[in-house]
């Protein structure tokens, strides 16, 4: 431990003489930046039994996990755009799929830029920025990204599922793993590693895998990992008592899967189905990390490579009566968080501090010695890294638009701001024209973890929700 605190301290020092976007004398750390679509914390090392995840915790045992890291909107564009620029959604203007985030911020410096910057070379392969062509960033990489376009006629092989636009909602054939794209996206992943090795150039390479994310499609053999597997019940159903119903949305997301029904609830079979899907997906997606970690230890890369692994957002699974993201609930907002550093060894340690997807970019700069051009919205995290169990008093903010529709035509009526402290979250619903709050809620997460009760208006809570409050307005108000 007081190894890891002279590290920190060093750290500091060097930081504070070195020149604007250029790296401080340190040891030239790369970054290797996991980047995971749609992944909610249904994994080994956050303690899911059901999980068959053994890459992604043999990371975790030599890295610090965060058990309480959440993202800033719980859906691509506005997520992917917060990490990447360490601003906020109100600071970013992307709120929804279309906008890009140089619209507000034309001359932000995004993430991997800022390593470009300081003589790294930046790559991207795979999901970084959200999969739209009209959402890229070319002016962030060195070079030109590669597989970054999420394209739906990759991801079937069977012929019912050729079409154009949803087709099934899961599909697993036979064949190697890059058949499908995060086989491919591994492949690349692993070669530009080697290039790397051969090179000696300082490298930030961001890997981007696109499952578990609709349609659920892998091969076979994933699906056959769960066949003993009981996916027939969810706990917490029901959604929360006394909740506002723009708090929730119906699965449009879900809905335009041929095989899933245009309203009203799913078949059990159907629902367990899914559940095994999404889950196989997930065991896909852990050998794809698994041999790229693999690749950079033969490579006898590891020892100079920080290493984060991030899911963009949560995901429902049929609890709280929805299905996929775009909510305010812990189950969207909270997300996996790993982070390994060669410069402070936290080895299989764990954190409860509340930290947030926005704090990645001011961390990773740090550790590399790297100043930020401009202020950045996030909280370095290395004080954690130093120390898991440090005092921390943080909280997380996130948001969400309603209509749903808005999220694709980006015209919202209402915006939901939440904060999540230790034991509380917090929303309010306002209405955008005037501002006018026309919905709370209030759940006692440390009681309650999966939002059953809302108990915002109750007398005896007015304490607690107007110091939360009194949090999310000054959230709102910061642009």
């Amino acid at each position: 431990m007081m190894i890891s605190r002279m590290l920190l301290v060093a750290s500091f020092l060097m930081l504070k003489t070195a020149a604007a976007g250029t790296p401080v004398q340190q040891p030239p750390y790369n970054v290797l930046f996991i980047a995971v679509d749609d992944l909610r914390p249904n994994l080994g090392c956050y303690g899911d039994a059901k999980a068959i995840t053994p890459n992604i915790d043999r990371l975790a045992g030599s890295a610090l996990v965060f058990n309480r890291a959440y993202c800033q909107q719980a859906v691509c564009n506005p997520s992917r755009a917060s990490v990447l620029t360490g601003l906020r959604p109100n600071e970013t203007g992307v709120t929804d799929l279309i906008t890009h985030f140089r619209e507000k911020n034309p001359d932000v410096v995004t993430l991997p830029q800022a390593f470009k910057q300081a003589g790294y070379t930046a790559m991207g392969i795979g999901k970084i920025f959200h999969g739209s062509r009209s959402t890229q960033d070319e002016v962030s990489w060195s070079v030109p990204s590669v597989q970054n376009l999420s394209v739906r006629s990759d991801e079937y092989f069977l012929p019912q599922n050729k079409k154009k636009g949803k087709a099934g909602s899961y599909e697993f054939t036979e064949g190697p793993d890059d058949k499908y794209p995060d086989g491919k996206i591994a492949d690349d992943v692993i070669g530009a590693l080697r290039n790397f090795k051969r090179n000696g150039k300082k490298f930030f390479l961001a890997a981007g895998f696109k499952k578990p994310h609709l349609p659920f499609c892998a091969p076979q053999k994933y699906w056959d990992l769960y066949a003993h597997t009981d996916f027939s019940t969810v706990a917490h159903k029901e959604k929360p008592r006394d909740a506002p119903e723009i708090a929730f949305h119906q699965w449009q997301e879900l809905r335009g899967y041929s095989d899933i029904p245009d309203a009203g609830p799913l078949a059990g079979d159907t629902a367990a189905a899914l559940r095994r899907a999404y889950y196989a997906c997930v065991s896909y997606v852990d050998v794809q990390i698994g041999r790229v970690l693999d690749e950079l230890d033969r490579l006898g890369l590891r020892e100079q490579t920080i290493i984060v692994l991030w899911g963009d957002h949560g995901y429902h699974l049929g609890e709280q009566g929805l299905w996929c993201k775009s909510t305010n609930f812990e189950l969207d907002d909270r997300i996996p968080m790993i982070l390994s550093a060669p410069s402070v060894r936290t080895a299989g340690a764990a954190t409860d501090a509340i930290v947030e997807a926005v704090d990645l970019y001011p961390t990773l700069i740090e550790l590399c010695g790297i100043r930020p051009s401009r202020a950045l919205s996030g909280k370095s995290l290395v004080p954690l890294l130093a120390d898991p169990a440090r005092k921390w008093d943080h909280k997380a903010y996130s948001q969400f638009c309603r209509p749903y529709k808005a999220i694709t035509s980006g015209r919202p009526t209402h915006m939901g701001y939440t904060v999540r402290d230790q034991s509380w979250r917090y929303t309010v619903w306002y209405r955008l024209k005037d501002n006018v709050i026309e919905s709370r809620e209030l759940y006692d997460v440390h009681q309650d973890p999966v939002e059953t009760v809302n108990l915002a208006g109750r007398r005896s809570y007015k304490k607690i929700e107007d110091k939360l409050g009194r949090l999310l307005e000054q959230y709102r108000n910061r642009k």
